[in-house]
Parts: structure tokens; sequence; C-alpha cells
């Protein structure tokens, strides 16, 4: 690895411990788009990138979502009976669809793009044109028979789409659970970094040198080491932060900032696929 590219991953990383702090719904919506760039500089065969994309994204976003319910700890913001509801349905979801996904070929990068592209189109319009209703009097949403289908939901897209569920999860608990943003955020974030964990587990178990043609330095499974390092050492750095941010900021603009971000990468999608059709 040269200096740069180190450097480069330690910024990303910062980045994205700083927004997953902010926003609740974990750093894949920026790492998904990095590895796909940096994968295919490194020359990873089409049949095989997704899953490398998806393993790595996952592995980092197990530690980061850890790091950042850590923080939301401190600040008095953690709701791990709410996480646990929804997760537990959701990881046994994610390993098997996961198993599916890394034993087979059939699931292509054209597809796994046009998955994320709607998944981000759909989190723009919700961010940016429907503003979040009034939080109730009480919003005690325990025991609530629908929240093992939002972790069902949300194992299902986490596989399919390396977005990690909080994509789900946070317009499910604001919009119809009418939970507030930033409580909405916290669970999100357990939500995330417990479907990870199953993700990163199965991306972890394969022989990656009798599996694949393809393996890079200190690679373990799908997830080379070399590479999620330095981007952890960023994250770990910036998750503080982003929290202590987002327990200052209006509910409103932090809908804006996700709204924002998520419009340049659909962008930056379509720039791909217009791209893509003439060459």
């Amino acid at each position: 690895m040269t200096i740069a590219l180190f450097l480069i991953l330690l910024i990303i990383g910062a980045v994205v411990g700083y927004y997953s702090g902010l926003i609740g719904t974990g750093g894949n919506i920026i790492l998904i788009p990095v590895f796909d760039i940096l994968f295919h500089y490194l020359k990873i065969p089409e049949t095989e990138v997704v899953k490398f994309m998806i393993a790595h994204s996952f592995f980092i976003t197990a530690f980061t979502g850890l790091s950042v319910s850590y923080k939301q700890f401190k600040v008095k913001n953690l709701h791990v009976k709410e996480v646990l509801y929804i997760s537990i349905a959701g990881m046994i979801t994610a390993f098997f669809l996961t198993e599916f996904i890394k034993n087979g070929n059939w699931y292509h990068k054209s597809d796994f793009d046009l998955v994320f592209f709607t998944l981000l189109l759909i989190l723009a319009i919700r961010m940016l044109f429907f503003k979040q209703p009034p939080p109730p009097v009480s919003d005690n949403n325990l025991n609530k028979p629908y929240f093992p289908i939002i972790g069902i939901v949300a194992g299902l897209i986490s596989s399919l789409s390396g977005l990690g569920g909080g994509i789900i999860v946070i317009p499910i608990l604001t919009d119809i659970l009418k939970t507030p943003l930033k409580k909405a955020s916290s669970i999100s974030i357990g939500v995330v970094a417990m479907l990870a964990l199953p993700i990163s587990i199965s991306y972890l178990s394969i022989d990656a040198r009798s599996a694949m043609n393809h393996v890079l330095p200190m690679q373990v499974g799908y997830i080379s080491m070399f590479i999620a390092a330095p981007v952890l050492i960023g994250v770990f750095s910036t998750t503080g932060w982003g929290v202590r941010t987002a327990q200052k900021t209006d509910p409103n603009k932090l809908r804006l900032i996700l709204g924002i971000v998520v419009i340049i990468l659909c962008a930056k999608m379509v720039y791909g696929f217009i791209a893509n059709s003439y060459t």
C-alpha cells in the first residue's frame, strides 16, 4: 500500500466515522461507492467485486456501529431493547441471504447497482421532500409485533445493497412509529452494527486462497485487513465528534444533510450508468 492510498483511506474513515455518529445510518452509503472505485482499480474480477465491496463495507460498519453506540451510551441515548427487538430477526435473515450470495455468482454488479441506486433515490426523496412529523408525548414503541418484520426487511436490504439497514429502519421509526429522529438514529446505528456482524462473519469464513483467484494482502475471507485497518483508524477518531454534533443539531438539518449526501451519490451513479452505456 502506498502512503497516498493509506492517507486516502484514513481520511475516508474519518468522514465515515463523523457521518455515522451524526446521522446514524452507518457509513456504508459512503463506503460502497469508494470500494467500488478501489476494487476496480485493484482489478478485482467482476464476478467477485460485489462480494469484496459488501464484505469490506460491513466489516468496517460493524466496528463503526459499535463505536457510535458506545458514544451514544455515554450521552445517555442508547436504546438496547429496541435494537435487540429489531436486530435478532434481521441478523438471521442477513446471514442466510449473505451465504446464498457468497456461494454463487447469480448476483451481478449490474443487479447490485440497480438495487443500490433505487434505495438511494427513495431515501433522497423522503429526506428532502417529506418533513418528519412532530414526536408524540410518549414514544414507547416496545413490544410492537412488527419490530421483527422491520428487522427482516433491514436484513434483506443490507445483504442485497450493502447499505446497512438504516435506510429502512429510520424512515419506519420516524414516519410510522413517530419516534424522534435522534432516538431513531441511535436505534438505527445499533441495528446496523448488529446486522453487520453475521454478514462480516459469513464473508470472513471462506478460505480466500482456495476460493478465489485474486487475493489481496493480509486477506481473511473476502476482507483485506490491509485495506480495512486505515479506514477503521479514521473511523475511531471521529465517531465521538459526530455523536456530540448530532446532539446539538436540529433534526431537520440532519435530514437535509443526509438528503444532500444521497443526491450527490445518486448523481455519481447516474453518471456511471451513462458512461457505461457508451462503452
